[in-house]
């Protein structure tokens, strides 16, 4: 089992931070995330259920080795409780996704090499800006003392921090 790093481990003990300062330190990411990875990214500020907002953009191309083309929904998730961020990645056409379904998030390993290079990208520009990334491997273990907003049921590490409707 992994064990969670200090620094989720004092994020997860935080609470939401509404702040407009929040909302706007994210809409700053927007352009320079947009330059890096040359695409549009679509703002989502909605924090209902959620502790982050969140910047989406599509990633489509050819996978050469497999002869199939993708599409990849990626979202960074920028946490209001600490200066963390989340990849979430997930698939409309493949079906290699880790948990059997469309709208769970896929390992960055398990990503085209195409795909995998712009996150690395968005990765260092969001590093360079002082956010630590939360890594899939951490999502789904269980983040103690924190339960989900919705149900009051014991919330996992990317519930807590991020979202729990994606």
């Amino acid at each position: 089992m992994n064990e969670l790093p200090g620094f989720i481990s004092e994020a997860l003990a935080k609470p939401v931070n509404y702040a407009d300062a929040y909302a706007r330190s994210v809409l700053a990411l927007k352009e320079p995330l947009e330059i890096a990875l040359r695409t549009n990214l679509l703002l989502d500020d909605d924090m209902n259920y959620n502790a982050a907002q969140s910047l989406s953009c599509k990633l489509v191309g050819k996978d050469e080795a497999l002869a199939k083309a993708y599409e990849f929904d990626v979202r960074f998730y920028i946490s209001s409780k600490s200066p963390l961020f989340a990849i979430y990645c997930f698939d409309r056409k493949w079906g290699m996704t880790d948990r059997g379904g469309v709208n769970h998030p896929i390992a960055q390993e398990r990503l085209p090499k195409s795909v995998s290079a712009s996150l690395d990208i968005a990765k260092n520009l969001l590093s360079e800006r002082g956010f630590k990334e939360v890594e899939h491997r951490y999502f789904f273990l269980p983040a103690a003392g924190c339960v989900t907003q919705m149900d009051d049921l014991p919330a996992n590490v990317f519930e807590c921090l991020f979202a729990e409707i994606v």
